[in-house]
């Protein structure tokens, strides 16, 4: 296995990865059942204006991933051109069926998660490990190598979000220096979980 930096070709494999994973690491195709768009929306501007990006591969497959961004900024500037079209094409039917995707998307502006400080805080990440590749430290190569990265741009700190739920990763994260900042139960995962879920964000200073 090789850990490398995320490129443009990575676009589909790391989509199919992220899609693969969205309903708290398992698929969810009936949450958000366009692979395509979930590219655009969530992995499009990470890959082409994030930092830090890495992908762990094997004979050529891609088994896990870590998408990062420095600041905000370049990611809003990248998606507000973007997203008029994007949602005229969903509500076109181009994704299929607009429902379960408008759905997802409006439960996402309402039920947001805690945030850290973006001024001590700007950098944020997001990561997945193949479920089958999970176990062989993967997960923890990607984000050692993120973490210096950072730290080689003068970024001050780094949050990322996830959920209590997430055993695994949250002792992950603890291992390698980041504490939990803030926590709250929400709605947002009740319609696709059964049940509310306690939301976290983690920090860590560099």
């Amino acid at each position: 296995m090789v850990l490398r930096p995320a490129e443009e070709k990575d676009l589909s494999a790391i989509t199919r990865l992220s899609h693969g994973t969205l309903l708290l690491g398992r698929a969810g195709p009936l949450v958000f059942p366009s692979r395509e768009l979930w590219g655009e929306l969530f992995v499009a501007p990470y890959l082409r204006r994030g930092c830090c990006n890495r992908v762990a591969e094997e004979e050529g497959e891609i088994l896990g991933y870590i998408l990062g961004a420095c600041s905000d900024l370049p990611l809003t500037l990248y998606l507000l051109p973007r997203v008029p079209f994007l949602l005229l094409k969903l509500l076109l039917g181009r994704y299929g069926p607009p429902l379960p995707h408008l759905r997802y998307l409006l439960r996402l502006l309402l039920y947001r998660g805690p945030k850290a400080p973006k001024r001590l805080y700007p950098a944020h990440l997001h990561i997945a490990v193949d479920p089958k590749a999970q176990g062989r430290g993967i997960g923890k190569a990607l984000l050692t190598e993120f973490l210096e990265c950072l730290k080689e741009k003068g970024v001050r700190g780094v949050q990322l979000s996830t959920t209590r739920a997430n055993a695994a990763a949250r002792k992950l994260y603890q291992s390698l220096g980041f504490r939990l900042y803030a926590k709250r139960a929400s709605p947002f995962w009740a319609p696709y979980h059964g049940h509310p879920v306690v939301h976290e964000v983690w920090v860590r200073d560099l």
